[in-house]
């Protein structure tokens, strides 16, 4: 059985994560991706660690796509990478606003050149709008998404999440927005030409819509309560006597069976967590009084005491062990290829899966200009044309 997107060509521009990330995704539903680089290459070719002179970084999100490195200002350039685009399905960019549109290469110019492309623009803060021509990265997002206002603690100074999250989640938007709109008639199959637009800021703004819930409702900015849910309790990590694990108590069933677990009957009949509103209200009181139970005992047994009620818990693992895990394991969520020049690596797989199986790309990210001479061979472009970009420093391969 074909993959759901066989058949689709995607040209991308994407430097660093959200389009990259956009662009494996389709490329794990079975879309031909070429990516489009400049001859130094995209950014995160840059970013160690290294395997050899092979980013991890850069593999981490370019799984199954062809490169062409090519220099957009080269007489011959334009004229390929126009007709690359005009003959897609999608183009797809997170190139700083008017880039695009230098290269002759923006939404109008193929519209009119008679192109029926979904093109997918990722912008930093819109692609209107008084802050258009701002750049940003991910920090400043989470910083102007309210997203740092509310990780923490209570008096705190300001705490960002770990990972790039406004490129994933920006990446997968723009995934699902492409995708629709191939489904709505867009691209070469369906004979429309769609305009997609995805900011980064708008991703985390809508990716807190609980947050962004309480603020509505109350007016006033949510409290910061570190691990803790704001509105279910207890929902927060907890200290054992050898590390630390999280109880997730969602709802009156879930706090009873809890407190009988424990052999807190008191907890139950406590008026000030007759509720889950009220425990929300008393989880200073609440925790506390969890927390002098959990610290006597190791995090395995209240795993296993508290699994066997049926409540949600689990342990804080660091990398290792999240990659050591069966379950991981079994979803085929570590993965070991073979790259042409980094030699075998693990990876990670892909979270989605289709009739049953993992829907992951087989191809391992490219190498700069891996792919360059067969993209435009397949352009029409000759191997004597070929060679002169090379030689002239105008394309690399």
């Amino acid at each position: 059985m074909s993959a759901p997107l066989s058949g689709l060509r995607i040209v991308e521009f994407g430097n660093l994560v959200a389009a990259p990330y956009c662009g494996m995704l389709l490329a794990d539903l079975g879309a031909e991706v070429i990516k489009i680089e400049p001859l130094g290459g995209d950014l995160a070719r840059e970013i160690g660690p290294f395997y050899g002179e092979e980013s991890a970084f850069f593999i981490a999100v370019n799984r199954g796509k062809k490169s062409v490195a090519i220099d957009a200002k080269a007489p011959l350039a334009s004229t390929v990478l126009r007709r690359l685009c005009l003959g897609a399905d999608v183009v797809l960019n997170n190139l700083r606003r008017g880039a695009m549109e230098r290269m002759g290469l923006g939404y109008r110019d193929l519209s009119d050149g008679g192109g029926h492309v979904v093109y997918a623009s990722i912008t930093a803060f819109g692609a209107t709008g008084p802050d258009a021509d701002r750049p940003g990265i991910d920090l400043v997002f989470q910083g102007e998404s309210g997203m740092m206002s509310i990780a923490g603690d209570e008096g705190d100074p300001p705490h960002k999440t770990a990972t790039t999250i406004a490129d994933f989640v920006a990446g997968t938007n723009a995934a699902l927005a492409i995708v629709a709109a191939i489904a709505g008639g867009g691209g070469r199959r369906g004979g429309e030409g769609r305009l997609v637009e995805v900011a980064l800021r708008d991703s985390l703004i809508a990716v807190q819509a609980g947050w962004n819930a309480q603020f509505f409702a109350s007016g006033n900015q949510p409290e910061r309560t570190g691990t803790a849910s704001p509105v279910t309790a207890p929902n927060q990590s907890f200290r054992t006597a050898d590390g630390y694990f999280n109880v997730a108590v969602v709802s009156d069933r879930h706090f009873a069976e809890t407190a009988k677990a424990l052999d807190l009957f008191e907890l139950g009949e406590d008026p000030r967590f007759g509720s889950n509103a009220l425990r929300v209200e008393n989880r200073q009181a609440l925790t506390e009084r969890l927390q002098t139970v959990f610290e006597t005992r190791p995090t395995d047994h209240w795993i296993d005491v508290l699994s066997r009620a049926g409540i949600p818990v689990g342990r804080i693992l660091d990398l290792p062990a999240v990659f050591a895990d069966r379950q991981a394991q079994h979803n085929e969520m570590l993965v070991a290829v073979e790259h042409p020049r980094a030699g075998s690596i693990n990876t990670q797989g892909s979270p989605l899966r289709v009739d049953g199986s993992p829907a992951r790309s087989q191809l391992p990210a490219p190498f700069l200009g891996q792919h360059t001479r067969e993209v435009l061979t397949d352009l029409g472009i000759t191997d004597d044309e070929i060679d002169d970009l090379v030689r002239a420093g105008e394309a690399v391969e």
